[in-house]
Parts: C-alpha cells; structure tokens; sequence
C-alpha cells in the first residue's frame, strides 16, 4: 500500500468508485447526507453526471485518492450564479490526516480561480466542533443559524471573488 494520498478532480472513470465511497460514507456519518437514493444511481449515470460537472463554472467534485480508490470526497453544488454549496467528507478510518482540510482547500482554490461563484456556502452541526473549527481556519463565518431535530446547523459563508472584478 502506498502512503501517498492525490487530490483531484473526479473523473467519468471514477463513477463506481464514487457511488462506493458515497455509500460507504452514508453508512458511516449521521453528518453527511445524500440528495437522492444511491441504489438508482448506476455507474453509467453518474459517469454522466461527473462529465457534465467537469464541464460546469458552478458545480465542482473532487477526490482524495490512495492507491487508486476514493477515500474522501469534496463537491460544490452552484446554488444559483453566484453561490455554491461545498460538502465534504472523509472515510471515518482517514480522518484527522487533515485530507477533509486538503479538500476544502481544493474545492476554495477552484472557486477563487476557476469557478464563476462569489460565495461558498456550507452547513455543518454547531456540535462538530472539529469541523467548525476547520471552516472557520480556512475563512468560512456563521452566516445564520437554523434548528433541526434538536440540533442547531450552523450556516457558514465564504467570499471568493471581489466584487469589483
């Protein structure tokens, strides 16, 4: 096994290593959640998927990668032109190897060079304070605050662009 972790960009040809990672993350983290029901997802669609978003000034998803299976993943979703909303997530058994910090920073470098957004958006439970913490080191600030199911979600907030550009 080599010790050496990669960072980046998915690729069409990593569709059924995602789906894996995603449902092995789902399984694994009450904190990470999924839009839609993996088991539809085939391979085939989500190959699609990855090359439209490779494609996209808005939507990014990234990988960190050993020995070439997927063990952590970061995306930005555009929420509209100017906002996107960044997820990340790391296999239980890597964290705290900062590769979940190595995937932000990824995914806030593909925003401030790339992407055509102004502003990253996340939402993170207030009692994750490893990852409050992580947020707030890479700039993120509470923007608002919201209840769910007696925990309190924490909205945080990241200029990425001048305005005056």
């Amino acid at each position: 096994m080599s010790d050496e972790v990669s960072f980046r960009l998915a690729e069409p040809s990593d569709a059924q290593n995602v789906l894996t990672l995603l449902s092995r993350l789902q399984k694994e983290s009450n904190t990470f959640m999924v839009d839609s029901d993996l088991g539809e997802i085939t391979a085939e669609l989500e190959s699609q998927q990855i090359r439209l978003i490779n494609q996209s000034y808005t939507n990014l998803m990234a990988l960190a990668v050993l020995d070439n299976m997927p063990i952590g993943i970061v995306t930005v979703d555009g929420i509209d032109e100017q906002s996107g909303e960044i997820g990340v997530a790391v296999l239980r058994e890597y964290q705290g190897f900062t590769i979940g910090t190595n995937l932000m920073d990824l995914a806030v470098d593909w925003a401030r060079s790339y992407s055509r957004l102004s502003t990253l958006t996340l939402a993170v439970f207030e009692n994750n304070q490893a990852a409050v913490h992580i947020y707030r080191k890479l700039g993120f600030s509470v923007a608002s605050r919201k209840e769910s199911k007696n925990q309190t979600i924490l909205i945080m907030s990241l200029p990425v662009k001048d305005d005056k550009k």
